[in-house]
């Protein structure tokens, strides 16, 4: 009987959580604790050359309407979230076309778009008859997007193995999109052993062809000394590139290092802006880290229950198939002193966690454990305060 109204009490827990997410996606959009002023951090000299490249290819690829000899894939790796990276973006349906090409252009740039449309609009099943034929032709592009077909498990079986395959592939013949995720795919270990010597290595061949998710990666491996001497100085130059040449990723690991005070003075209010601008530029796991940080902060200063769970349900919303989302939003929910909502969102969060298959396994069982100190606390009435910071998984 009494397993029978713990289980009740949890049931009715989350569907108040589910109540909250529905009246948050309700509400008019808008964002508490407005960027105003800010100052972005500088370490003096910068990546200068590939910065003017990169940002030259931004305002080049405006110009024409977003179409660029590179096409990106057409759908994004919706895990990837973990890393901040956000890969690919959909193709538009109707691309703008160079007037000097006309109605020639216009249906050449039509046909070379379609199956990235169609993948685009979930019809998987009349994209990779095109794809496999464009394949089979050593289309680099082509074989790009059947890689990830196969890492995300759209359209054909999932299998990791396939992925790298196809990647390594498209990421030879040049695809600078795919010289990123094959970079990431040796940095994680996902289809091929970890190794960061390679992962340096596509990074940059990635970088060097503008790619800003590539500065972003790099940064990483500079701060954590993976594949790279430790560079803090270096990580934050990269970092900075990234973000002008308009990732979303880039902010929030600006944020991190204020955060955990890697490379820098360590400021919380520095970190707030930056993780807020990553949710702006739409980052959902801006808002995963600015509610946690706002949970769980060891500076009492900066522990704010009510604004955790805001920017928490603001995270479930944009990325609600994450574990660490439904984490932000227990540890926001413990901390507003709502413990049975917390208990609820930390289940959730660890049916996502357990079902990950992105995650090493070192990394997925650092994971857990930090889950299971986090419902420790919950399951004792008490909100977490997070003890190591400097933990990139929540």
């Amino acid at each position: 009987m009494r397993g029978h109204k713990v289980l009740m009490r949890n049931v009715k827990s989350i569907r108040s959580i589910d109540d909250d997410i529905d009246m948050n996606m309700q509400q008019p959009k808008r964002t508490a604790d407005r960027l105003a002023n800010m100052q972005e951090p500088t370490t003096g000299k910068e990546p200068g050359v590939r910065m003017t490249l990169c940002l030259l290819g931004a305002v080049v690829s405006l110009a024409l309407g977003g179409c660029t000899a590179a096409v990106p894939y057409a759908i994004s790796a919706a895990q990837m979230v973990t890393t901040g990276n956000a890969l690919v973006q959909s193709q538009p349906a109707n691309p703008t076309v160079q007037q000097s090409g006309g109605a020639a252009d216009s249906a050449a740039s039509q046909e070379r778009s379609l199956p990235y449309r169609l993948i685009a609009e979930n019809k998987y099943d009349e994209a990779l008859p095109i794809l496999r034929e464009r394949v089979d032709s050593n289309d680099a592009q082509a074989q790009g997007q059947l890689g990830m077909l196969y890492y995300e498990g759209k359209g054909v079986p999932e299998d990791h193995g396939k992925a790298a395959e196809w990647m390594q592939r498209s990421a030879e013949g040049g695809n600078a999109d795919s010289q990123y995720m094959l970079a990431w795919f040796h940095y994680k270990g996902i289809g091929v052993p970890q190794d960061y010597a390679k992962t340096f290595e596509w990074a940059e061949k990635s970088w060097n062809q503008g790619n800003a998710n590539a500065a972003t990666l790099l940064a990483r491996l500079h701060r954590l000394g993976h594949g790279t001497p430790q560079n803090y100085s270096k990580a934050m130059e990269y970092l900075n590139v990234a973000d002008r040449a308009g990732s979303i990723s880039a902010p929030a690991q600006i944020a991190y290092m204020y955060k955990t005070g890697q490379g820098v003075q360590r400021d919380y209010r520095q970190a707030i802006d930056w993780y807020s601008k990553a949710g702006e530029k739409g980052h959902a796991r801006g808002w995963t880290h600015l509610a946690y940080l706002y949970a769980t902060c060891r500076d009492p200063h900066y522990v704010d229950g009510k604004k955790a769970v805001v920017y928490a349900l603001k995270a479930t919303e944009k990325d609600p198939h994450h574990f660490a989302s439904w984490a932000a939003l227990a540890a926001a929910y413990a901390r507003n002193n709502e413990m049975e909502k917390a208990v609820a969102a930390a289940v959730r969060s660890d049916g996502l966690l357990q079902a990950n298959t992105k995650l090493g396994e070192a990394e997925k069982q650092d994971a857990i454990a930090r889950a299971q100190r986090r419902m420790a606390a919950y399951t004792d009435g008490m909100p977490y305060t997070e003890e190591n910071e400097a933990d990139e998984e929540l």
